[in-house]
């Protein structure tokens, strides 16, 4: 997959999520599927599927920065237990939650739109080249998105 159609995918993310989920009531959004079923695990809310964009989009984005920048995170805001944002709490409606996605994801396009062709080999941190992590990111966003149409199933 080229380099540009990976932004493009990236792009087709959020413009999906904002046709799907954003206009629907956060009572919908927030029911739980039972069984494992319409493509959710057992318990699993289309808010949840929402918050992990958002987080693997978060980390993604901070681990571009590091790289591009060559400033690394705190130490104390690193690790899987630590709040992403560090402003986030289990109360935030999806559309905060959706907005939270959306200014990380814009964030990562504005740095891969600006990144030279041949920095998209170099690695980032744990020794991938940015396009392998960039193809991990797309592959999430369509694995959350087939997950997010199953809990939304019929209107």
């Amino acid at each position: 997959m080229a380099d540009q159609e990976l932004i493009n995918g990236l792009i087709a993310t959020y413009r999906e999520l904002n046709i799907r989920v954003r206009p629907l009531p956060e009572e919908r959004l927030q029911v739980q599927s039972g069984t494992g079923a319409n493509g959710g695990e057992n318990g699993e809310t289309v808010r949840d599927a929402v918050s992990r964009l958002r987080d693997s989009e978060m980390r993604f984005s901070q681990a571009l920065k590091e790289r591009i920048t060559g400033v690394p995170m705190p130490e104390m805001f690193k690790g899987e237990d630590t709040p992403v944002l560090g402003t986030e709490t289990s109360s935030d409606s999806t559309a905060t939650v959706l907005s939270q996605f959306g200014t990380a994801r814009e964030s990562t396009l504005a740095m891969l739109r600006l990144l030279p062709a041949d920095e998209w080999d170099e690695a980032l941190a744990g020794g991938q080249p940015i396009r392998d992590r960039v193809r991990e990111l797309y592959e999430n966003d369509r694995q959350q998105m087939e997950r997010i149409v199953g809990l939304l199933g019929s209107p």
